[in-house]
């Protein structure tokens, strides 16, 4: 807790490994996954008793038995750290399964060879049901077969359910892969949007029609083709693409600044235009938070301001500069005014940079 460095106690501690009492055990592991990969050789010396934990009654044991086994980094135990993965993908525990999950990019860090063992244990905690063990699978999976889209598939529904329930970081693994994942496989709403008279379909089509229209010779059947052609059906959403967009929705109330960020992120990618404008009010919510997430939040907002310059025009007095702000945030806060700037709002925004040009700083 003072931050002092105590791996010469690590020939002590590791005698403790097979202690009976559990809450002394759990220091002992603790300290273990701090030092393990500095003294690995006394580690290895340990190894027959962290497989004994992996039987252990106690989730917590089990969970962290395997958490002490994924820190020694030596490639001799490669094959004991796979199978004690793939036993503990297994266990009753959710809390077990999840330390799973997580020592997965690290045995994939030590041996890459271990990849496609490693993505079947992947496939199976993909399907798992609970929410503890889903978004620790989703981040095994980013980090080690990110391009396997096919796993995704089967699971993509269930994800999209469980995420409301998941742990914040976890949500924020998932909704960053989903994200990824919709912009490969559902087509771009506001490129697709049925605008009247819009081309909706490609020049060469569009000249073969005025080709058939002036022949007057044409068949039964090429007129039918014709009125076929000529049919223009609007736009419809896929439905799982907005299942993805509704079950993200209500994670634009997280408190924490970086769910609120990865949902704007998918709203900017994936939504249409007209439902874009959700994002705005939770984003200027953030304005409110720390330097650093202030920081992030003018950032995109910057950039969102230069694709949707109408949407941010209500809010301009948000971007005001206030004589606490840092340089760097002044700078975004013009950049942001500069981009909003219409001539209804444009007389304002002068008149503040007037202030501006007048105060000492």
């Amino acid at each position: 807790a003072k931050g002092r460095h105590v791996s010469d106690l690590f020939p002590h501690v590791v005698k403790n490994v097979l202690t009976k009492n559990n809450e002394l055990k759990k220091l002992v592991y603790v300290y273990l996954v701090r030092y393990a990969e500095e003294e690995q050789d006394l580690a290895l010396l340990s190894i027959s008793a962290f497989q004994k934990a992996l039987k252990d009654p106690n989730q917590l044991i089990r969970a962290s038995a395997l958490r002490v086994l994924s820190s020694i980094r030596v490639s001799v135990i490669v094959p004991i750290m796979m199978l004690s993965i793939k036993e503990s993908s297994s266990d009753m525990s959710p809390f077990v399964r999840k330390t799973a999950a997580h020592a997965i990019p690290k045995l994939y860090s030590l041996d890459e060879s271990q990849k496609e063992s490693l993505i079947e244990v992947i496939e199976k905690l993909l399907k798992d049901k609970t929410t503890l063990v889903a978004g620790s699978a989703v981040m095994a999976f980013e980090l080690v077969c990110p391009e396997r889209t096919d796993l995704i598939h089967k699971n993509y529904r269930k994800l999209c359910n469980l995420m409301v329930d998941v742990d914040e970081w976890g949500q924020v693994a998932v909704i960053n892969m989903l994200t990824r994942y919709a912009r490969s496989q559902f087509l771009d709403p506001n490129t697709h949007v049925d605008a009247g008279d819009a081309a909706f379909y490609t020049e060469s089509e569009s000249e073969e029609e005025e080709e058939e229209s002036d022949d007057e010779e044409d068949s039964d059947e090429d007129t039918e083709k014709k009125k076929k052609k000529k049919k223009k059906k609007p736009y419809s959403m896929d439905q799982d693409h907005r299942l993805l967009l509704r079950c993200t929705k209500p994670l634009l109330q997280s408190r924490n600044s970086a769910v609120v960020m990865a949902v704007c992120q998918l709203y900017f990618h994936l939504a249409p235009v007209g439902e874009i404008s959700m994002v705005i009010k939770p984003m200027l919510r953030l304005l409110h938070s720390h330097r650093e997430v202030q920081t992030v939040v003018l950032t995109n907002i910057a950039t969102l301001s230069l694709k949707y310059r109408g949407l941010f025009e209500p809010y301009i007095k948000s971007f005001f500069i206030h004589s606490h702000d840092p340089t760097h945030i002044r700078n975004l806060k013009l950049e942001i005014l500069t981009n909003v700037s219409t001539e209804s709002s444009v007389s304002t925004i002068l008149r503040e940079f007037q202030t501006y040009v007048s105060s000492p700083e």
